[in-house]
């Protein structure tokens, strides 16, 4: 192998790593593996190297002998050596997944686990330019966005592909010239496997049809990459503009202005928060999406979608609530006595007769202090002042306060009688703007709950 071929392969890898720097390299003991581990190995930025070898225990004895011969090669370079046995036929039957994408799965987790254990800065890959095309085509194929399309990355998080944009040819140039050894993976010849189908048929048949292929699809992916950059660019911008954050778990997002914009920039802003937030164990699929965008656009006043059983996405009239941990408890139970500051979860109630306040200042029959402060609950009533008494539901419409808060606001009540509810504009037969020394001041704190009224405007 010529030097300059050497020197292209290796600095692809001295363009991401850094001297003494700890990796996890995987290694099957094929060729694509054996030829990075030795490149990393002869680098000049002296490595801290952990091979990481997984045994999908698919094919017996010759699994076990893969296994054997990376052990081996550790040994002989005194690189210290990690192994995962894993029967991923058994798992695959589990999950009802194939065994390709079974074994994938436990596959990452393992390499994760080894470089956190290890402190190490990548997961170094030997994925080269062909597996590059191969992933394209099967994406294409099976369906994909075209986030998907653009495949893998030299960069992905954790993970560092360096041999992404080398070709086949020049691997096995370097496999020869180098005395590399490697076995071969007989799966590999089997058709039954969607990924070896299109290595063996379909991507020989593109380079018939162009010979230059590879650098075709190269430069493809390059613009679709910078498509995707600059769709999330304008995407994180829009975000950043419609959605309020309440707290770590509440959400807020204007139905006028979100309804304005295109289907396709709805569907993105909604799939992009939503992946971000409610984690890689929740799977958020484009139906999802556009179930969402449905109940956004819908012209009934409220709706509800539920991801999961603890994320819930309710409408309320001309606002989306997102809701991601519903489990947490909202619920308000306080009994006043007297004066002074009282305090239930995030909720702080002030009671005061001094008239240099902010509060609200209600009177009571017997000028006694004897309040309770809890939620709203079907069929409560309300006296309203010179009138008479009307349920808060029917109030809540006519104000279009959005169900999702309903069961927010605090509701207080005296001797069994509803006299205030905080957030709601409504005077009552308690309420006074004649204050005396019987008086009673009410001031209410909860920062999130302000926060939630501001945004929707009650």
């Amino acid at each position: 192998m010529t030097q300059t071929l050497y020197q292209n392969l290796n600095s692809n890898i001295e363009k991401f790593l850094k001297k003494n720097q700890k990796i996890v390299v995987g290694v099957s003991g094929g060729q694509d593996s054996c030829v990075l581990l030795d490149l990393l190995l002869k680098s000049d930025l002296n490595l801290k190297v952990h091979v990481c070898h997984f045994n999908h225990m698919v094919r017996g004895n010759s699994s076990d002998s893969d296994e054997a011969f990376v052990r081996n090669i550790c040994e002989k370079n005194s690189i210290p050596f990690y192994i995962k046995k894993f029967n991923v036929l058994r798992a695959s039957r589990l999950l009802k997944a194939g065994i390709e994408v079974t074994g994938r799965l436990y596959r990452k987790k393992f390499f994760e686990e080894i470089a956190y254990k290890t402190n190490s800065s990548f997961i170094v890959l030997g994925h080269h330019n062909n597996d590059q095309i191969e992933t394209f085509l099967m994406r294409l194929i099976r369906g994909s966005s075209s986030k998907g399309l653009t495949s893998m990355s030299v960069l992905e998080g954790w993970y560092l592909r360096p041999l992404l944009d080398v070709t086949k040819v020049e691997i096995e140039e370097y496999s020869k010239s180098n005395y590399i050894s490697w076995v071969q993976d007989e799966s590999n010849f089997d058709e039954s496997y969607t990924r070896n189908n299109i290595r063996k048929n379909l991507v020989p048949f593109f380079f018939k049809l162009n010979p230059n292929f590879d650098q075709t699809l190269k430069n493809n992916l390059r613009h679709i990459s910078e498509q995707n950059a600059f769709i999330d660019t304008h995407i994180k911008s829009l975000e950043k503009k419609l959605l309020m954050q309440i707290d770590h778990n509440d959400f807020i997002l204007p139905l006028k202005k979100f309804n304005k914009l295109s289907i396709f920039e709805k569907k993105e802003l909604l799939f992009n928060f939503l992946s971000n937030k409610v984690g890689k164990e929740t799977f958020v699929s484009f139906k999802n999406i556009s179930d969402i965008v449905a109940l956004a656009s819908s012209k009934n006043a409220s709706g509800k979608f539920f991801l999961t059983s603890q994320i819930q996405i309710q409408k309320g009239y001309d606002f989306l609530f997102f809701e991601l941990n519903e489990s947490i408890n909202n619920q308000y139970n306080i009994e006043i006595n007297s004066e002074g500051s009282w305090e239930d979860k995030d909720l702080i109630v002030q009671i005061n007769k001094s008239q240099n306040t902010n509060a609200k200042f209600f009177n009571f029959s017997n000028n006694k202090i004897n309040i309770k402060v809890r939620n709203f609950k079907n069929g409560d009533k309300i006296k309203i002042k010179n009138s008479y008494e009307k349920k808060l539901q029917d109030i809540f419409v006519d104000s279009k306060v959005p169900q999702f808060i309903r069961s927010k606001l605090p509701v207080f009540e005296t001797n069994g009688e509803i006299f205030y509810v905080y957030g709601l504009d409504v005077d009552t037969a308690f309420f006074t703007d004649k204050i005396n020394k019987n008086s009673i001041g009410i001031s209410v704190y909860n920062k999130n709950l302000l926060k939630l009224i501001e945004a929707i405007n009650l």
